[in-house]
């Protein structure tokens, strides 16, 4: 059987207040045309479909058109979500998906409720997935409790995390093609640099040692980064972001997993890049030197520092003016020794010091209402004039 593995679209996800939702439908087709070029017969959708709970009726668009065309191309599709993802918003959505035959699997279930998909190929070939949608540390105790699994007291979401996966695996056929399809974070993966910092934390990072070996794949989501899971025993797999989300994505070729996996024998794995989002690069340089290199990078979204004699009014404006796709700009001048500046600094007072901020930041002394409001503002706080 050959699967498909992706996840991490984060539709709907900005970058410094710029639209993405063009280059997600982009990649997005590109992802379909792999899955019908490569002919899988399972796609697995791994978590962080959307970027935000509350998705924009486009961003919805986008994702619940690509689930129907990959099924539309002849394979299965299996959905869990991530922890950027409503469960229940794709819960309300759930049958009329099954209808078209797109599972989704919106919290953790059973196996025997639905927590276990079993799927067949052209062939006959049956497969069987477990899904492990994103668990909270709130939700976690609910979902081991639903599972059958008595509560250890004071255990850490590391501990107990792979006892409701291996709960959730137990069950499975070894006469099948068998996997586990989730949303977590697995200690020693390496981040991408784009993900939310409060969901990959070590409270939330499993052993490598605890993932089941009782299925041959394991497709996760989360992280942002394409790679192996260090430690694993099963082959177990990062498909990583679509699109470079951040400039901490800048160095990543981003991909989708192809596995070709038959009962008994190990994973053949395939990395398949996705080429259709707009590029992040960074630019260095003068103002000669940038416009010399504005047509290198013309698709790309570019943070830009710019070596100058120090700040000026406008400086930002001209380096948008010859390249209108900078989204961040940084000045990269001569600054006084440390030190010294420290002791410069000391000498002055909370209003000098404020004015000084202000030039600094914007290339100018701040308005005389805008000084006056801070004199305002400091005589509130600390009832001394400044």
């Amino acid at each position: 059987m050959k699967v498909l593995h992706t996840g991490d679209w984060h539709v709907g996800r900005t970058l410094h207040r710029r639209q993405r939702l063009d280059e997600a439908a982009a990649v997005l087709d590109e992802v379909v045309d792999i899955a019908w070029r490569e002919a899988v017969e399972l796609v697995l959708v791994c978590g962080d479909l959307f970027d935000h709970q509350a998705p924009s009726a486009e961003a919805e668009r986008i994702v619940y058109s690509t689930l129907l065309r990959l099924r539309e191309g002849g394979a299965e599709v299996v959905v869990v979500p991530g922890n950027h993802d409503n469960p229940r918003r794709l819960g309300a959505v759930e049958e009329l998906f099954a209808a078209a035959g797109v599972r989704v699997v919106p919290e953790v279930r059973r196996p025997d409720a639905g927590g276990v998909v079993s799927v067949a190929a052209g062939d006959g070939t049956r497969a069987q997935v477990a899904c492990l949608p994103w668990v909270s540390e709130r939700l976690l105790f609910g979902a081991e409790e639903m599972m059958g699994l008595q509560p250890e007291t004071y255990q850490a979401y590391a501990e107990q995390l792979p006892r409701l996966v291996g709960a959730l695996c137990a069950p499975l056929d070894p006469e099948a093609v068998t996997v586990l399809a989730g949303h977590a974070f697995v200690s020693g993966a390496r981040l991408g640099g784009g993900e939310r910092e409060l969901t990959i934390g070590q409270i939330f990072a499993i052993s490598a040692a605890t993932l089941p070996t009782t299925v041959q794949y394991i497709a996760l989501g989360h992280v942002h980064r394409a790679q192996d899971v260090p430690g694993a025993a099963t082959p177990a797999r990062y498909a990583g972001s679509l699109l470079q989300l951040d400039f901490g994505e800048l160095d990543q070729v981003k991909s989708v997993t192809i596995a070709e996996l038959e009962p008994g024998k190990p994973a053949k794995l395939q990395e398949v890049p996705v080429t259709r989002g707009r590029r992040l690069v960074e630019v260095h340089g003068t103002l000669d030197e940038l416009e010399a290199q504005a047509a290198d990078h013309a698709d790309a979204w570019l943070r830009v520092t710019l070596v100058c004699e120090g700040p000026q009014p406008g400086l930002a404006d001209r380096v948008r003016e010859i390249l209108p796709d900078a989204l961040e700009v940084r000045l990269d001048y001569p600054r006084e020794d440390p030190e010294r500046r420290a002791g410069d600094l000391r000498r002055l007072t909370p209003r000098q010091l404020f004015e000084r901020y202000f030039r600094e930041a914007h290339g100018a002394p701040p308005a005389a209402e805008v000084a006056k409001l801070f004199d305002e503002l400091y005589e509130e706080v600390t009832g001394a004039a400044a």
